[in-house]
């Protein structure tokens, strides 16, 4: 089959390699959409933490099954259209256990530690087919939707780890995709949200789409982001803050911008080198403000997902602006990283 290999630093390759063995437990896939995620882009230039070279990389899959391994016949059948939750879980320990399985002690990630999803077929190992990372999708709902399952369903887990409700105002630094299905994440939890851009094309394009009524452009060097956010709430400030960047300054500006007992959620890692940010000890002393890690999703919340697009809820058609060939996936990593694209689907 063909597959794009990272070998190493931007060294990745379209190569022939052999289709996987599909054993007991496992289930093969034919991959039909493979979106690329910013994440996908930070390893091919710089690597990741958790990455284990060679890969094939891509996280947010969705195909039709083409094998079935032996003991989970019951379960699906050839044909069946699916959205793979790529993390993959133990099951057994003490996080798993509680329900928070993306903090597992013994955590893989398909696209991570096992081949993902830009190559013609990919597997779903034992282990993530016991542990309900295969989720079944109707026909309503495209292949390339639901592949989109994946970071809506990290949206819900910063979401609920800051505990968005009912009359929250929320503010949202990027309008990128993973601001949009932030913004329309919230507005089903019950929220209004401000965003905050410094891209006049990402602030055209939210425009265009009717994200939100009020974006404050950051480029702008004569308007602090911090006062012009009080002043569109009347001095108070915003319930929560949600960072769907990975600009270092931006964590330090929301605290700034939360109300008393406001939250904020690092969404993002920050890059290598910026991990130690100085934020003001006093200002969440006395506001008591709350601050929140959100790392991944679990499987539940990627069936949550895939409902939330079956049912109309959410709307990705309109973030994905460019469908492209496994031949051409380094020209898609470029237009993700140079913002000349939203979501980038590899078909």
């Amino acid at each position: 089959m063909k597959a794009a290999i990272l070998g190493g630093i931007e060294d990745l390759r379209i190569v022939d390699i052999d289709t996987p063995a599909c054993n007991p437990g496992d289930i093969l896939i034919k991959v039909e959409a493979c979106a690329i995620c910013k994440t996908d882009v930070k390893m091919f230039h710089a690597g990741h933490r958790d990455l284990k070279l060679p890969r094939v990389l891509g996280h947010e899959v969705a195909g039709r099954i083409v094998e079935v391994g032996k003991g989970v016949e019951d379960k699906f059948k050839l044909g069946d259209r699916v959205q793979v939750a790529p993390g993959l879980p133990c099951g057994s320990c003490p996080f798993c256990i509680k329900g928070v399985p993306n903090m597992c002690d013994a955590m893989e990630i398909i696209g991570f530690h096992h081949d993902g999803g830009f190559a013609e077929y990919m597997l779903v190992p034992a282990n993530g087919v016991h542990n309900g990372c295969v989720n079944k999708i109707p026909p309503s709902l495209s292949f390339e939707e639901a592949s989109l399952a994946e970071p809506i369903a990290c949206c819900i887990n910063a979401l609920k780890r800051c505990r968005v409700e009912l009359g929250d105002v929320v503010a949202i630094f990027g309008a990128g995709p993973i601001g949009h299905l932030c913004a329309q994440s919230a507005r089903l939890f019950g929220a209004s949200e401000i965003i905050i851009e410094n891209s006049s094309q990402r602030i055209e394009f939210a425009e265009k789409n009717h994200l939100t009524d009020v974006i404050i452009d950051s480029s702008d060097i004569d308007i602090d982001p911090v006062e012009a956010l009080r002043e569109e709430t009347n001095s108070n400030g915003v319930d929560v803050v949600i960072p769907a960047c990975s600009v270092p300054e931006v964590p330090v500006q929301g605290v700034k911008m939360l109300n008393k007992r406001g939250r904020i959620v690092f969404f993002s890692g920050l890059p290598y080198g910026y991990e130690n940010i100085s934020l003001d000890h006093n200002l969440i002393h006395y506001k008591e403000i709350q601050i929140f890690g959100a790392y991944g999703c679990t499987s539940e919340q990627n069936r949550e997902a895939v409902r939330m697009l079956s049912a109309g809820r959410i709307n990705v058609k309109y973030l994905i602006t460019h469908r492209i060939s496994l031949d051409e996936l380094i020209k898609g990593f470029e237009m993700v990283d140079m913002h000349n694209a939203m979501e980038v689907v590899v078909k």
